[in-house]
């Protein structure tokens, strides 16, 4: 049930939040964490465990664009590219990414990514078996310029099996991930929303 409830609301949310854009030419390449109304807030609370919504905004240099998660372990990486998938795109549109535990199985949780565009909605969604642990942080930071790397870091949700000492990936990581890549190795479990934007 919960799995149909997301696939009507996701496209409603992120349909609302392209439509209260507006296009600004002269603002750059770049990608923003959007400032969401406590309506959004709710429906997003009520329907996943973690959510992520970042508006991106590119010049006509760009055309096209992907988006997946990676996965890794004690800081390796072990799943590359997770729900990849890769779009056209024209001025500015919202990622979406969801996570959310599914009714039979709690060790199970669908992964959701979407792509909103004036042009429609590109949707992945798969399940993730998530063995249980003592905590996990989840992050992303509010501003991205697309031109300072051609590989982005989003988003992260890191799993520990301790339950203190805890904390969420440095802004460095996501600005420069390459020089943070240790980071990872404090984690259990780390998931990465990934986006590549190309000319």
């Amino acid at each position: 049930m919960k799995k149909i409830f997301l696939s009507i609301i996701l496209p409603l949310l992120s349909f609302s939040l392209v439509a209260c854009k507006v296009n600004d030419p002269k603002s750059g390449n770049y990608l923003s964490v959007p400032e969401l109304t406590a309506r959004e807030k709710a429906i997003l609370e009520n329907s996943s465990e973690h959510s992520f919504l970042i508006d991106f905004n590119v010049d006509d240099t760009y055309k096209e664009m992907s988006v997946w998660v990676e996965k890794y372990e004690f800081g390796k990486l072990v799943e590359p590219e997770m729900g990849r998938m890769t779009t056209a795109v024209k001025d500015n549109g919202t990622i979406i990414f969801t996570t959310s535990k599914t009714d039979d199985d709690q060790d199970q949780s669908m992964f959701n990514i979407s792509i909103q565009t004036d042009d429609g909605t590109d949707t992945a969604t798969y399940p993730e078996t998530i063995d249980k642990m003592e905590s996990s942080v989840w992050g992303s930071p509010s501003k991205f310029n697309i031109a300072n790397t051609k590989k982005l870091a989003l988003a992260s949700i890191c799993y520990s099996s301790r339950d203190e000492g805890i904390h969420t990936l440095s802004n460095g990581f996501y600005n420069e991930m390459d020089r943070h890549m240790e980071e990872l190795k404090e984690y259990d479990v780390v998931y990465l929303l990934r986006s590549e934007f190309t000319k």
